[in-house]
Formats: C-alpha cells, structure tokens, sequence
C-alpha cells in the first residue's frame, strides 16, 4: 500500500482531482494508523468528490502483497491479445471508428489461423512478410505516417495515390502490369477487394497450392523494392 494511488476505472486509471500543494504521494498516508480504514475525512480533503468515492469503494488489506498488474486485462495479467485490443481501441479512438468495427477485428484476428504461417515450407523472410501483412504492419508508408512519422504518403512508383498494401500490391497501376504479365489478372482483382490484411491471406489460401509460394514471394519482391 506504499505506492501512488490509482483508480480502478477508465484507461488511465489517474485521478481527476489536480495536483495541488498537498505534501501526502503514498495511499498508507491515508489509512488511519489506529483504524486500519481509510481517514474518510482526509480523503474527502484532499480529494475530488468522485475520486474521493472510487478511494473509499476500495478495500483494505494491510496482509496483501502489492504487484503489478496489467489493468486491460480482467486477472490483471499481460498479454499479446490484451496489448492487441488496446492499441486496436486507442487507434480507433483517435480515427474515430466505432466500438462494434473494433470488436469485429479483435474476432478475426482470434479466428485466423496463425500456425499454418509457420508450417509453410518457405523462407523465414516470407513467414515473417506474411504475418506483418495479416497484423497491418507492413513498412508502407500509410502505416508509418499512422505512427507519428511527419513524410508524404503517397506512392513513389505511380505518384498518384497513398501507398497501403493495398495499393502497393493491388492497384497502383505498374503493379497492374506484373499480375497481367503472369497471366493472373483475375487473381489481383478478388484480392484487391479484401479489406484487410487477413482476408488476403485467406483469400490466397483457398487458391490451388502451386500459386500460393508464387503470389507471396511476388509480393514480398514488391515489397522490399519500395
């Protein structure tokens, strides 16, 4: 109990109340040392109301070990898929995309079956190249500016439109003729309407065997040529 205090509700976890000059920083500065309960009074001193009633709603145990925990997670424990739903939640809160488009990411990305990426008799460049594309985290410059990065998005080949996966793969109108020169035209246009990086992945998978090795490391040589 001898650490800053935090909430147990919203993200932050912070209080709403400001800092002001108040000398106490530790939570067993405001646990009675008779009692062993919180000092009501002082809590409500020091404290906004609705923060001073979250402080009091929590209990005591004197006996309890402290530990960190990882709030987005219901046991308090750090995981992948945890981690995954939260940058999935704070980057669709900033977008502004709503709550249910998340949600139906999260299952997917739960549903899809990782394990066959490394049982693919291919290279471990093209393993990886496969799970960075189903994940959206390819190099291209859309997902670089997404993190921060001040640099113009838009394609280097065609100077035309924002380079994605989508369009580095897809649409820009050089890589156009690399699918017509392979005779597999059709194959770029069914995989030019999925809408996400999973889907295309799922898509290439229920094509004949002998073109899935082709089409990945076709794309992976695109790719690294950016």
């Amino acid at each position: 109990m001898g650490g800053p205090i935090w909430l147990p509700k919203g993200n932050t976890r912070k209080l709403v109340t400001p800092k002001r000059g108040s000398l106490l920083t530790k939570v067993n500065e405001l646990i009675n040392p008779v009692t062993g309960e919180w000092d009501e009074q002082l809590v409500h001193d020091l404290f906004w109301p609705e923060d001073a009633a979250e402080i009091l709603r929590i209990p005591i145990d004197e006996q309890m070990e402290g530990w960190p925990a990882w709030h987005f997670d219901a046991k308090g424990l750090f995981s992948v898929k945890s981690a995954y739903k939260l940058v999935v939640a704070v980057r669709d809160n900033s977008s502004g995309r709503d709550a249910s488009s998340s949600r139906n990411e999260v299952s997917d990305v739960g549903q899809f079956n990782w394990v066959r990426i490394w049982q693919l008799q291919v290279p471990n460049k093209v393993e990886m190249f496969i799970w960075r594309l189903a994940h959206n985290s390819l190099p291209v410059r859309r997902n670089i500016a997404r993190l921060g990065v001040q640099l113009d998005t838009i394609c280097p080949v065609c100077e035309r439109l924002d380079e994605d996966y989508g369009h580095i793969f897809f649409k820009c109108k050089y890589v156009k003729k690399c699918w017509r020169s392979m005779n597999i035209e059709y194959v770029r246009v069914e995989l030019m309407n999925c809408q996400s990086g999973m889907e295309t992945i799922n898509k290439i998978w229920e094509l004949e065997k002998s073109k899935h090795c082709v089409l990945v490391e076709m794309m992976v040589g695109k790719e690294q040529s950016e």
